[in-house]
């Protein structure tokens, strides 16, 4: 997913086709050619990228998944070649194949190489652990734009702290060298929580050594069903402001305009579930509906929630965030994550608010740090602890470092 945060990055290759998910975020920098046709395909609602979650199982259990398996069956093989064909029809360009963890799917190759069939630029996200040299051989085949990997840890004992497995950080590191003897472009990237941020540089000299792509971030979301499984673990607001500062890159305020957008759902991505179900971004769960009864193409088009966040989502409909002190500093806020925390995609989110108060310790270490709206109503005066909310659901902001 591509959202704002900090924005310096190991000293490798320049990568310009690495925009991320395109539901979140705005881009850091001068626009280029690439940015420009993004801009076009969101003014144009061409459903561009589609995050597609293949399903909800997997072999580890991390603390901070989000993941709800339903009762009900995930699609089968012939769903999934179906709605291969239908997004093809659509415009999608972009597939990003999620989980739970892709390779527990038996039927896994046979949709990722339909895909590739179909002329899809194909992102794979897995844990790696379940990677033999027979499966990296396939998966290199599939000649993926990137596979992302997740590094939870520097140390054995802390990922498996987090991953709820055993020598998980040598299963990872087995399947990420597999994939770089075959060529494949690897990206590492990590959830920085207080499990494991005393070992974040040491995290990044292990990336660094691999010669990886690598992304550190702060973010826990509570789970589908709104429990926040992990929400214990959130960094604090010293923290953050602690990577803000370790990190160097300097931040300028920005005014926004009240036309202005904080995020881009509903413009030119979305989400499907391993059930059929399309949603508005990985977080907004609210449903569009359902391709075990609709093609893409009719809920792309005519799902109420997309057309209402295509001409709502703006500044200008977000009555807290308009009037917050902080909104120059704000570079987190979240519809998906604002309507987890208390129902409303229009309203604000406490680690958003948490870190726009950490930017403006950035940029204004001795000042008094403002409350922001939500805060006030919440009477929570913006804790220097937990970024915890009545649900549990904290927020994400991604850390690219040096």
């Amino acid at each position: 997913m591509e959202l704002t945060g900090l924005s310096a990055a190991l000293p490798t290759p320049a990568d310009p086709s690495d925009h991320g998910f395109d539901a979140c975020g705005r881009a850091d920098g001068p626009a280029d050619a690439f940015d420009a046709l993004l801009a076009h395909l969101r003014a144009t609602h061409v459903p561009f990228s589609v995050l597609w979650e293949l399903t909800h199982t997997c072999n580890l259990d991390c603390i901070m998944c989000y993941n709800v398996p339903q009762a009900a069956p995930e699609l089968t093989t012939a769903e999934c070649l179906d709605i291969l064909e239908q997004l093809a029809a659509a415009g999608v360009l972009r597939l990003t194949l999620t989980g739970g963890e892709i390779l527990t799917r038996r039927d896994f190759f046979t949709i990722a190489e339909r895909a590739r069939d179909l002329g899809f630029a194909l992102d794979l996200k897995t844990n790696a652990t379940l990677l033999t040299p027979e499966t990296a051989d396939r998966l290199a085949g599939l000649d993926p734009v990137q596979v992302d990997i997740s590094l939870l840890g520097a140390t054995e004992a802390t990922f498996d702290a987090v991953s709820g497995s055993r020598r998980t950080l040598s299963r990872v590191l087995r399947g990420v060298r597999l994939l770089q003897e075959r060529g494949v472009r690897v990206k590492l990237n990590t959830l920085l929580l207080d499990l494991n941020v005393a070992e974040r540089q040491q995290m990044l000299d292990l990336a660094q050594e691999l010669g990886v792509y690598y992304e550190q971030v702060f973010k826990i979301s509570a789970a589908d069903d709104g429990a926040p499984r992990a929400s214990q673990h959130q960094l604090t607001r010293p923290q953050i402001t602690g990577l803000f500062l370790a990190d160097g890159s300097p931040f300028v305020p920005q005014v926004r305009p009240m036309t202005s957008r904080t995020c881009q759902v509903g413009l030119s991505s979305c989400l499907i579930s391993p059930y059929g179900e399309v949603f508005p971004c990985i977080e907004l769960r609210v449903p569009a509906g359902h391709l075990r009864q609709q093609r893409f193409d009719e809920i792309w088009r005519g799902a109420p929630i997309f057309n209402e966040l295509r001409d709502r989502h703006t500044l200008a409909n977000l009555p807290e965030c308009r009037v917050c002190p902080l909104n120059a500093y704000c570079e987190g806020r979240c519809a998906g994550l604002a309507w987890k925390e208390h129902g409303d995609p229009y309203g604000g989110h406490l680690l958003a608010c948490q870190q726009a108060q950490a930017r403006f310790a950035q940029v204004h270490p001795e000042a008094a740090i403002p409350e922001t709206p939500l805060q006030a109503k919440n009477h929570s005066a913006a804790p220097v602890g937990r970024g915890e909310t009545k649900r549990g659901v904290v927020s994400a902001i991604p850390l690219l470092v040096r």
